[in-house]
C-alpha cells in the first residue's frame, strides 16, 4: 500500500505527463512495441476488492482475461489502457468439476538417468557496458516551457 504522499506525487507525476503530451505534439507516446503503452495496476492486498473497485470506475467494456495463474481485468479512460492484474486464486474459486485420466508419452527417467554426460569448453565473453551520459549533447533548455 502506497503513503498519502507517494499517491499525490504519482497522481502529480501522471498530470505532468498529461501536459508534456498536450504541450509537445512531437512526443511520442509511451510504447510497448505492440501498442501504447497499458497502465498496470497490480494490487498485493484486498485483490478482490480492488479488481470490484476498478471494474466499478473504468467507464465502457471490460475484458476479463484469466491467464496461467493471472486473472486481467481490461479496460481504458478513453485512450489510457488499463490493465489490473490478480493472482487468479485471490478473485477466482476454482471448482473441480470432475476427474479424467489422461495419457501421456514421457522420457524414460531410467534412461535419462543412464545417459552420461560430457564436458564440453566454449569461449565465453566477458563484457562491461560503459555508456556516456545520455544528455551529455542535449540541449539543456530543449523541451522545456
Amino acid at each position: 500500500m502506497s503513503t498519502p504522499e507517494e499517491r499525490a506525487e504519482y497522481i502529480a507525476g501522471l498530470r505532468m505527463l498529461a501536459d508534456a503530451l498536450e504541450t509537445n505534439p512531437e512526443l511520442t507516446l509511451p510504447y510497448t512495441g505492440r501498442t501504447t503503452t497499458t497502465i498496470n495496476v497490480i494490487p498485493f492486498d484486498n485483490q478482490r476488492e480492488q479488481l470490484a473497485a476498478w471494474a466499478r470506475v473504468l467507464p465502457g467494456r471490460k475484458e476479463k482475461q484469466p491467464r496461467g495463474q493471472y486473472f486481467d481485468l481490461i479496460g481504458a479512460f478513453r485512450g489510457l489502457k488499463m490493465m489490473v492484474i490478480c493472482h487468479r486464486d485471490e478473485v477466482c474459486e476454482r471448482v473441480v468439476l470432475g476427474t479424467r485420466e489422461v495419457t501421456e508419452t514421457v522420457p524414460d527417467p531410467d534412461l535419462i538417468a543412464a545417459v552420461p554426460t560430457v564436458t564440453v569448453t566454449k569461449t565465453v565473453e566477458d563484457v562491461v557496458w560503459r555508456c556516456r551520459p545520455l544528455l551529455a549533447d542535449a540541449d539543456p533548455t530543449a523541451g522545456v516551457r
